[in-house]
């Protein structure tokens, strides 16, 4: 029998497991039955469609969707997303609205919204309750073992297929933009806003399926490059986390998002 201590490490590293399987699975399993066009949206499905599963009988984390209390207070909430996950990006809305026009472009952006509730959902909707079950009154443990689970993530899916001296970095700023989620979701009780933030964060992959720059040789770094920007996106996250820490210090994810 597990202790109830034991219990939500079992859930979470359950799902820390199941999820690049079902990615990696996924995958294979969409390339065979779907256009190359339909491959990411195929394999998202099937990974939201099987935690959904997951968590409904086994882990049962109570997934805060909407919270329509206090606008105001949550939209102060949002700021430092605002300031350290869209703002560096914003010139890839600059981007896209110089795009010659293609229907195509209403799949691209249905596709970075399906990964927005897709990971959302998966690591802030269900794995950090499950964490704050595990570390209870530890929340920025919580979050910073959410936020690098996150990251590593990206390295095992994209891994097999770009660059990993691309990837490495980018599953670093993943980890930075975990961070940055985790508080909102953790403040405002509302996965509606994470979700958003996070395919709002995405723009840059409509841009590059528009413009056809996300082939591999595009999508590589030299050493010297990931070197760089390895220490740099390391900085980053600790100044991140040291802000998230100081959004969060009032509250713990027991009463959050265990209630």
């Amino acid at each position: 029998m597990y202790s109830s201590q034991q219990r939500p490490w079992t859930q979470s590293l359950s799902l820390i497991v199941l999820v690049p399987l079902l990615f990696i699975v996924g995958g294979w399993l969409v390339s065979r039955i779907l256009p190359t066009a339909y491959f990411g949206i195929g394999q998202d499905l099937i990974v939201l469609a099987v935690v959904l599963g997951f968590n409904h009988y086994v882990s049962h984390s109570p997934i805060k969707l909407w919270n329509s209390q206090q606008p105001w207070q949550q939209a102060l909430q949002l700021l430092p997303a605002l300031i350290f996950l869209l703002l560096p990006v914003s010139r890839n809305y600059v981007h896209l609205f110089q795009l010659d026009f293609k229907p195509i472009i209403f799949l691209y952006l249905g596709y970075i919204l399906l990964i927005g509730i897709t990971e959302e959902y998966v690591y802030r909707g269900v794995l950090l309750p499950l964490l704050g079950r595990a570390l209870p009154h530890r929340p920025m443990t919580a979050i910073i073992i959410d936020s690098l689970l996150f990251g590593m993530s990206h390295v095992l899916v994209n891994s097999h297929q770009l660059a990993l001296s691309y990837v490495m970095p980018q599953a670093l700023y993943a980890a930075v933009c975990g961070l940055l989620l985790c508080g909102v979701y953790l403040k405002t009780k509302n996965l509606i806003l994470p979700m958003l933030l996070h395919a709002l964060s995405d723009v840059s992959l409509v841009v590059q399926f528009m413009t056809h720059t996300h082939t591999q040789r595009a999508l590589t770094f030299s050493v010297q490059t990931t070197i760089i920007s390895l220490i740099l996106t390391g900085g980053f996250f600790i100044v991140v986390a040291a802000v998230v820490y100081w959004q969060i210090r009032h509250v713990t994810i027991e009463e959050q998002l265990l209630v």
